[in-house]
């Protein structure tokens, strides 16, 4: 039997992106499903999902947003990053902000807004476009640190933790 000692812990890093994850299950654009967290001194200060904006109808009702002259993007959403600086951007400075993705440039603008010191990401998208190039650019001449993190497994984390803490239990009890 294990000590609660021994139980596997998440990193911090690994524990900021789960929550990231787990709140875009919330997201309501069919395209993609992104979450946030800002973190100050360990912890969670503000939180978003990508939506449409307050009001208006969500993708998952009427369809995402397109121009064809604009490629795939969906216009009807606020980012993930966005909707968490939204929350309470007055008091992000010096923050950390976890999302899964390199934020594009409109995104990485209310970061520098908000002062937020540092992002921790695991992907980027076709990095090769302007936006994200771009991103990188206005980050680096804000100072704001990009930190890309391996991709954190929400379920094999969960299900490590689960089973070192539920050893003496039946199998029934490790169903999470």
């Amino acid at each position: 039997m294990n000590s609660k000692s021994d139980i596997a812990r998440p990193s911090w890093d690994e524990y900021f992106m789960m929550a990231a994850k787990l709140i875009a299950v919330m997201a309501t654009c069919p395209k993609l499903r992104v979450g946030t967290v800002v973190v100050k001194n360990k912890r969670i200060v503000a939180s978003g999902f990508n939506g449409a904006p307050p009001g208006h109808p969500h993708c998952s009702e009427v369809g995402c947003l397109k121009f064809e002259e604009e490629g795939t993007s969906c216009r009807r959403v606020i980012h993930s990053e966005h909707n968490a600086i939204l929350q309470d951007s007055a008091n992000l400075a010096g923050g950390t902000l976890y999302t899964a993705y390199l934020p594009c440039i409109d995104c990485m603008k209310a970061i520098i807004g908000a002062r937020i010191d540092e992002v921790v990401y695991e992907g980027e998208y076709e990095s090769h476009k302007s936006r994200y190039k771009s991103s990188r650019d206005f980050a680096a001449l804000s100072g704001i640190k990009l930190r890309q993190i391996p991709e954190v497994n929400i379920v094999n984390l969960l299900a490590r933790y689960y089973e070192q803490h539920n050893e003496d239990k039946p199998s029934e009890a490790l169903e999470f």
